[in-house]
């Protein structure tokens, strides 16, 4: 727009100064008047020039300036993406671990629980076996030293029928323990037998297992 001002302008000019100058010379006038347009156009083109120059070169720097802003922005949000990407991978990743490792506590734990109730309960099935077995024997034991009991001759009440059972008294004998019973008393062991006259230490070996007091 202002190029065509400007050629406008250099028109009137030369019209003008071909007008003013007409009685002088023709060409002088002119000269001078061509002269004087082209360097207004020169700087007014060269002012256009560096106008256009600076409005192409502001513009182009207000553009790289927003890419690059852009670009900063476009990279912020792909490290945000990619940081929060990475956090979640390992929040999960600890998650996931820690389940784990809790489930395998908490089986450990129970594994060992029933294990220690597994033990207990066979010490105390051992322990029960062990008392029944014992108790077992012991009746036994009692039932055995009842039989015997029931066998032996007690010393103090037996009669001449029943002392005559045991080996080596005959009539006599049975006699004489009878007399000794009724005269000292009870007989508290086998070795008191030899107080009794006939009867001797080979004769209570015989008997001492057989007698109860």
């Amino acid at each position: 727009m202002k190029f065509l001002k400007s050629i406008l302008a250099l028109s009137m000019a030369v019209a003008i100064s071909g007008g003013a100058l007409a009685a002088e010379n023709p060409l002088t006038g002119i000269k001078d008047s061509v002269k004087t347009s082209a360097q207004t156009m020169k700087q007014e083109t060269v002012s256009g020039a560096k106008s256009v120059l600076s409005e192409k070169a502001t513009t182009a720097k207000t553009t790289a300036t927003d890419k690059m802003i852009s670009a900063k922005d476009s990279a912020t949000s792909v490290k945000k993406a990619a940081t929060d990407k990475a956090t979640s991978v390992k929040d999960s990743a600890t998650k996931s671990v820690t389940e784990k490792m809790t489930s395998a506590k908490d089986q450990a734990t129970t594994a060992k629980t029933a294990a220690k109730e597994k033990v207990t309960s066979m010490k105390d099935s051992a322990t029960s076996a062990k008392k029944a077995a014992t108790d077992k024997v012991d009746s036994m034991k009692d039932s055995v030293k009842s039989v015997a009991n029931s066998q032996k001759v007690n010393i103090n009440k037996a009669d001449a029928t029943t002392l005559q059972s045991l080996s080596g008294i005959g009539e006599a004998k049975a006699k004489a323990i009878i007399d000794y019973r009724n005269k000292v008393g009870k007989i508290k062991s086998a070795a008191e037998l030899l107080n009794i006259s006939g009867i001797g230490e080979s004769t209570i070996e015989k008997i001492a297992p057989y007698l109860s007091f």
